[in-house]
């Protein structure tokens, strides 16, 4: 009997919860810029801040997605012959740092569809002009609601890391370096796009500095009080969001002369041949280099010493990342070692299909050091630098 009361309770509870989303209207068929997501459970919050977005002289509605079972806050719809003007509205609204995150979504019989899915049963072989099918969303589950502290800070409210392409909200995996600002230490180093509760530097300012780094892009840096967070949403990438504060960080694309060390790629001894483990970021270089078809490139090979020495080559299986049987051995300066490491990436590049007049490679032996030969961190004067000429 106590387990047919337990089942009876879930099913209620279910079929109660079922019937607060069904509450709610399936969003509209079209193209609709969200600025929000609450769980199907949340209609209440939803409806508060769609309210007091109009309250404050926007045009807002909310609705829900079927099929993931969100409810989405929009700022504007537009039908389906408009994408260009959703994609529009979409880029004005991020410039405030409230929808800094904003993004467009299509709806059909309320449940969202990828950009290429057609909006009639009709299959339309002609893909429109200004269709875009590689919009990335993601959905991430806002912290549980609690009660508020005062004041908020770092030490008792998480921060979600917002870090993404800057030209069109592609969100961007990065690597968010946490520093103390007093005495520019490192704290730790965290992922991006999710909450985390930061570390305290224990410092008499407080302050912290975060720098989120991605491959293929510049640097972007936020500095905040962790006891005076709040007063930091004075801060255009800083926003509070009553259980959790946001941290904004727009990733722009590496620009000319700039340089990046390929630290995730890494070769055997003595050998212009990559470890398995190099083609994680090499594969994010791919992708920068066909996304951006102008962009050009140097490959910039380092050594840790100026000596002589064997010198291992691919082989004609072309196998980039195994000592293979039919591997080349030779002897050779380290200039030469350092150069054939740039080469090989080349190479990899261009059985990918990228232009091999876009790419240089140049070796520089052991004459750019990064650090003096008797240094803990000797070994990491082996390295292969990019840098953007075009």
């Amino acid at each position: 009997m106590k387990r047919i009361s337990i089942l009876t309770s879930l099913l209620v509870a279910t079929l109660f919860f079922k019937a607060l989303a069904d509450d709610v209207d399936p969003i509209a068929n079209g193209y609709h810029v969200v600025v929000a997501t609450f769980s199907d459970r949340h209609e209440k919050e939803a409806r508060t801040y769609s309210e007091s977005l109009n309250k404050r002289g926007f045009t807002s509605g909310y609705g829900l997605e079927k099929g993931k079972r969100f409810i989405y806050v929009f700022l504007q719809s537009f039908d389906f012959d408009h994408y260009s003007d959703a994609v529009k509205a979409m880029t004005e609204a991020r410039q405030k740092s409230e929808f800094a995150t904003a993004w467009v979504v299509k709806i059909k019989d309320g449940r969202e569809i990828k950009e290429s899915e057609p909006v009639t049963e009709s299959k339309d072989p002609i893909p429109k002009k200004d269709s875009v099918v590689n919009i990335v969303t993601e959905y991430i589950d806002n912290p549980p609601m609690t009660p508020i502290p005062s004041p908020q800070h770092l030490g008792n409210t998480p921060a979600f890391l917002s870090v993404f392409r800057d030209r069109d909200g592609r969100i961007v995996n990065a690597d968010v370096r946490v520093y103390d600002a007093e005495k520019s230490r490192q704290l730790t180093t965290v992922k991006s796009n999710r909450y985390l509760n930061l570390p305290d530097p224990k410092t008499k300012s407080g302050r912290i500095t975060l720098v989120a780094s991605a491959f293929g892009y510049s640097d972007a840096k936020l500095n905040v009080g962790y006891y005076t967070t709040e007063e930091d949403t004075l801060q255009k990438n800083v926003t509070y969001f009553g259980s959790y504060f946001q941290f904004i960080f727009p990733m722009e694309k590496m620009s000319k002369g700039q340089e990046f060390i390929m630290s995730k790629v890494s070769f055997f001894n003595d050998a212009a041949i990559m470890t398995p483990a190099s083609s994680e970021q090499l594969q994010a270089l791919l992708e920068m280099l066909e996304e951006n078809p102008s962009t050009r490139i140097r490959l910039n090979g380092h050594t840790n010493s100026n000596g002589r020495g064997k010198i291992i080559y691919v082989g004609p299986s072309k196998n980039f990342f195994s000592l293979s049987s039919d591997r080349i051995e030779k002897t050779g300066s380290a200039k030469e070692l350092s150069e054939a490491r740039a080469q090989v990436i080349k190479d990899w590049l261009v059985v990918q299909g990228i232009a091999a007049d876009r790419i240089e490679a140049v070796g520089w032996g052991g004459t750019k050091p990064l650090y003096d030969k008797n240094s803990p961190n000797a070994r990491k004067n082996a390295r292969v630098e990019l840098e953007v000429t075009q």
